[in-house]
């Protein structure tokens, strides 16, 4: 475990770092990271005084990692889809055009 997923188990079991974090949404946080809109300078001042040594940068890459991973799942969840969606469309009617999944906008059945 690293030193910013330590913070986080900690804080989430310390009422004293829960207080000292109240306006940063402590309970939208990850496992391993913090939410993007979060105040980067008070998750910082509370980790230093708990004794953590995190930096800006620490946070930071925590965050892309994070994000990395959520648009890999999203992408691999939209070839899915698609996959599917031309499997419906050859069961219903191998006769209809192809549809273009990216500029079709309303899926009307008649």
């Amino acid at each position: 475990m690293n030193q910013l997923s330590e913070f986080i188990a900690e804080a989430r079991s310390n009422p004293k770092l829960q207080k000292a974090l109240e306006s940063c949404s402590l309970e939208l946080w990850g496992e391993s990271h913090t939410p993007l809109d979060v105040d980067l300078d008070i998750v910082l001042d509370v980790a230093r005084g708990a004794g953590y040594e995190l930096t800006r940068q620490d946070l930071i890459a925590a965050q892309c990692e994070h994000l990395n991973r959520f648009w890999r799942f999203e992408m691999e969840n939209s070839f899915v889809a698609r996959r599917y969606l031309s499997r419906v469309q050859y069961q219903v009617s191998s006769d209809w055009p192809i549809i273009d999944y990216y500029e079709y906008e309303d899926f009307q059945c008649s």
